[in-house]
């Protein structure tokens, strides 16, 4: 007899806590395999790491937030995550996988490839589904460090890249519906500006020159920072300092990070958007999105059809990005924009013109990943 659509289609989707776009779109996966009424679970890859390992996860975070020169070196330090594995953690895990039968994974970070491969070997191999998700438009770190060490890690996977560098498209998009869709000419005359989920990049140097060009803000705090000052062009956002993306709530789950509004002499009153990061609730009010052009930021600049005004790339993956967003049309280097176009509105809206047209015309990652997982080659019968 066949087995249950429910035993089948529970989908578990592998995140990474090294940069929010590897976590954040994870959980915008889950949000969208619930509303087709599919069960989901997300693991984290640092709760398979040592304690000693998270608390260096942390310690990079604020090193590269205080200095991006520091984050630029670590790129080049290779890395086998084989080594940073907790036997027993992972033991746990996989286990846990064996006794619910897990067979669908969709994987955002390379570093869960060992802990896949592993899982594979205890079970049927073809009996286990993974398909690969990448965040950017040619290979990040953690998939460059992969390749280096297992070169052969995709075999039997399937691979769906969202922003292709090399075909010079967007294959794919995270549809975010609870996100309000607000025509340009409705929003505000204001930027949301932020160095992506760590705080990194070239970004609080620009508040300056944007405000001179006439332009509000929307400026994103990170950790203890604070205000430079209350004013009324700019406002400021933060991430809870305290939360961690390895962290569960009171039921069990990950969530999307705390966020919350700023202001001298008040305490800061964080919420947690149930589909989606209330991050998105500033960018697409925005004109625009200021950012290093992380692969977390473009699936934020296309689910709200906001352009990116893009700063200093976090290596060659990121440049790349950047280099596709302006051949699309979809967003424009800060040099450029400030130095050709003096910071104007009217190419911003040209550009959310275009990402509303490419966007009608380009396929939902969820709603294909769903078409292709209903009837499984081989999995018609079962005990």
């Amino acid at each position: 007899m066949r087995k249950s659509t429910e035993k089948l289609m529970k989908v578990t989707i592998l995140c990474s806590g090294f940069g929010l776009g590897f976590y954040t779109p994870g959980l915008l996966l889950q949000a969208g395999l619930r509303r087709l009424g599919m069960d989901t679970a997300i693991h984290v890859f640092e709760n398979v790491l040592p304690e000693s390992a998270r608390l260096k996860v942390d310690k990079s975070r604020k090193a590269y937030h205080d200095n991006f020169a520091v984050a630029l070196m670590s790129q080049k330090v290779p890395q086998d995550m084989r080594h940073s594995l907790d036997p027993a953690a992972m033991e746990v895990l996989l286990n846990q996988w064996i006794e619910e039968d897990r067979r669908y994974f969709i994987c955002l970070s390379g570093h869960w490839m060992y802990v896949l491969e592993e899982y594979r070997k205890r079970r049927e191999p073809e009996s286990v589904y993974v398909d690969i998700v990448y965040m950017d438009s040619t290979p990040s770190p953690s998939w460059k460090n992969l390749a280096k060490h297992h070169p052969h890690f995709a075999d039997g996977c399937g691979e769906t890249t969202l922003f292709e560098n090399d075909k010079n498209r967007v294959s794919h998009y995270i549809d975010i519906p609870a996100v309000e869709h607000i025509p340009f000419e409705a929003r505000q005359s204001r930027l949301f500006v932020h160095g992506g989920g760590w705080g990194m990049g070239t970004y609080r140097e620009k508040v300056g020159r944007l405000e001179e060009a006439g332009w509000e803000l929307d400026l994103l705090l990170y950790d203890q920072d604070q205000p430079d000052e209350q004013r009324d062009s700019i406002r400021y956002f933060r991430m809870d300092p305290q939360w961690r993306t390895w962290q569960r709530n009171e039921a069990g789950e990950h969530t999307f990070p705390p966020f919350g509004e700023v202001k001298m002499g008040e305490e800061t009153v964080y919420q947690v958007g149930p589909d989606y990061h209330c991050m998105l609730d500033r960018a697409c009010h925005a004109q625009a999105i200021v950012s290093k052009p992380g692969g977390g930021s473009l699936t934020d600049s296309f689910a709200t059809a906001t352009p990116l005004i893009m700063l200093e790339p976090f290596g060659v993956h990121e440049k790349h990005n950047a280099d596709l967003w302006e051949r699309l049309g979809l967003g424009m280097r800060y040099e450029t924009w400030i130095g050709t176009y003096g910071a104007s509105a009217q190419i911003l809206e040209e550009m959310h013109r275009r990402i509303v047209e490419l966007r009608s015309r380009t396929p939902r990652y969820i709603e294909s990943y769903v078409k292709s997982i209903q009837v499984p080659s081989g999995m018609e019968q079962g005990s």
